[in-house]
C-alpha cells in the first residue's frame, strides 16, 4: 500500500478546504429554519460513514514528511522495529502502543498500512462515540470533530495520543447510561487507551469525578476560572509539579526543559491565544446553567427536575440529556484547567489536547441534544461554520508566519 499519489503539502490543505466547505454547506441547509426541527429530526448515519471511512484512506496513506510533524519519526521507528519475535511487554511503559506497532511490522505491514490501521482506530472510535452520544445526527456531530481546531493534527502528528484519547471518547460515550456491561466495557477500552498513552489517565480521573463527585457544573467553571489566576501566580509550582507526576516522560521533559526548547516553540510562555480558545465550551456551559436558572426563577421547577434532581431536565432537554452534557462538560472543563495552570511549558498544546479532544464533543453535544434557542437550527449551522472557519483561519495564518 504506497502513500497518496499528491505531494505533502497539499494533504492539508484539501482536508481542511473539504472539510469547511462540508460545514458550510450544512449551515446553509440549517440558516432557513426558525425552529429545532432539523436537528431533532433522525438522520442517516451513512454520509457520515462515508466520509469517515474515506479520511480513514486518506489521512493513513499520507506521504512520510515533514510536513506531517512527528510522522517522519514514527515512520523511522516502524522501519527499525524488530517484530514480535523481540516483544516483552512493559506494562509500565505504553504496552499496548508498542504491541500493536511490534503485531503489523511482524506481518510485513508497510509503514502506510500501519498508518492507516492506527486511523481506522482514530476516526472509527469517535464514529462510534458520537453515534451512541448524537444517534439522531451523527452527520453534524463529525463535523464537529473533523473541523476541531487539533483534530488533523493529532491523525498525522500527534497519532498516539490522538489515537488514546478518541478511545477515551468512545469509552465516555458508552460509560454515560450507567449500565453495568456498558460500564464494564468503558472500563476495558479506558484501560487499552491508558496501553496506548499514559497521559490518559487526566480525562480518565476527570471523568469519574464528574461523574461520581462534582454534582453541579458551576463548580467546575469556578475551579477553571481559579485555574487562571493560579497558572498567573505559581505557573512554574504547578509546571514543576505535575511534570513530577511523571505520566508521561515526554511532556515531563516538555516542562523541565524550557530553555532547551524555547527557540523551536513560538510564543512561549502564558498561551493567552490558546485559552480564549478553550473558553468557547467553558462560556457554553455556563449560558447552558444560566438558561436553566432563568426558566426556575420565572416558572419554578419541573417535574422531571423535582424527580431526578437534574437542573434542566424538562426544560432544556431530558434528565438523561441533561446530566450527559453536565458530566462532558465538567470533564473538559477540569482537564483543561490541568493545561491552563501549565500551559507556560514549552509545547503545551500536547497538554491542551488532553482537554482538546473534548471540546468538539461538548459543542457538538449542546447544540445538537439541549434545546438552548428558539431557532437552534440556525445557530448550531452557524456555530459549526464559524468552529470550522476559525480552524481553516488558523492552518491558513499558520501558512503565512
Amino acid at each position: 500500500m504506497n502513500a497518496l499519489p499528491i505531494g505533502p503539502t497539499l494533504v492539508p490543505q484539501l482536508y481542511y478546504w473539504a472539510v469547511f466547505l462540508f460545514c458550510l454547506f450544512l449551515y446553509f441547509n440549517y440558516s432557513g429554519s426558525d425552529n429545532c426541527d432539523k436537528l431533532l429530526k433522525k438522520n442517516s448515519m451513512y454520509p457520515a460513514l462515508i466520509l469517515t471511512l474515506f479520511l480513514m484512506v486518506y489521512m493513513g496513506l499520507r506521504p512520510v514528511s515533514h510536513t506531517f510533524g512527528d510522522t517522519v519519526n514514527y515512520a523511522y521507528i516502524y522501519r527499525n522495529a524488530a517484530g514480535l519475535a523481540f516483544f516483552s511487554p512493559d506494562f509500565e511503559e505504553e504496552w499496548l502502543w508498542d504491541f500493536i506497532l511490534q503485531t503489523c511490522k511482524q506481518s510485513g505491514f508497510t509503514v502506510n498500512m500501519w498508518f492507516f490501521i492506527i486511523e481506522i482506530g482514530y476516526l472509527g472510535f469517535v464514529f462510534l462515540g458520537l453515534r451512541k452520544l448524537l444517534h439522531e445526527n451523527p452527520w453534524m456531530g463529525m463535523l464537529f470533530f473533523l473541523s476541531a481546531f487539533s483534530t488533523f493534527s493529532f491523525g498525522t502528528n500527534g497519532i498516539r495520543n490522538g489515537l488514546a484519547c478518541s478511545m477515551v471518547i468512545f469509552a465516555f460515550a458508552i460509560a454515560a447510561n450507567r449500565n453495568i456491561g456498558q460500564l464494564i466495557i468503558a472500563a476495558i477500552v479506558l484501560v487499552l487507551a491508558f496501553g496506548i498513552h499514559r497521559s490518559t489517565a487526566l480525562p480518565i480521573i476527570a471523568f469519574f469525578v464528574a461523574s461520581y463527585l462534582i454534582k453541579s457544573p458551576k463548580v467546575a467553571i469556578g475551579f477553571w476560572v481559579a485555574s487562571i489566576g493560579l497558572s498567573v501566580v505559581l505557573g512554574d509550582y504547578f509546571t514543576n509539579f505535575f511534570m513530577g507526576l511523571g505520566f508521561d516522560d515526554r511532556m515531563t521533559s516538555y516542562g523541565t526543559s524550557m530553555d532547551k526548547y524555547k527557540e523551536s516553540f513560538s510564543n512561549a510562555g502564558f498561551r493567552w491565544d490558546f485559552l480564549l480558545y478553550s473558553a468557547m465550551p467553558v462560556w457554553l456551559t455556563w449560558y447552558v446553567c444560566k438558561k436553566v436558572d432563568e426558566g426556575k426563577a420565572m416558572y419554578g421547577e419541573t417535574m422531571e427536575e423535582i424527580e431526578t434532581g437534574v437542573p434542566g431536565a424538562g426544560r432544556i432537554a431530558d434528565a438523561h440529556s441533561m446530566r450527559v452534557f453536565y458530566i462532558l462538560s465538567t470533564t473538559y472543563m477540569l482537564a483543561n484547567a490541568f493545561w491552563v495552570m501549565v500551559n507556560k511549558a514549552a509545547f503545551s498544546n500536547r497538554f491542551a489536547y488532553l482537554s482538546w479532544f473534548m471540546y468538539p464533543v461538548v459543542i457538538a453535544y449542546a447544540v445538537i441534544r439541549l434545546h438552548i434557542w428558539e431557532d437552534q437550527d440556525k445557530k448550531a449551522g452557524l456555530i459549526l461554520a464559524a468552529h470550522a472557519g476559525f480552524t481553516l483561519g488558523m492552518y491558513l495564518i499558520g501558512k503565512l508566519f
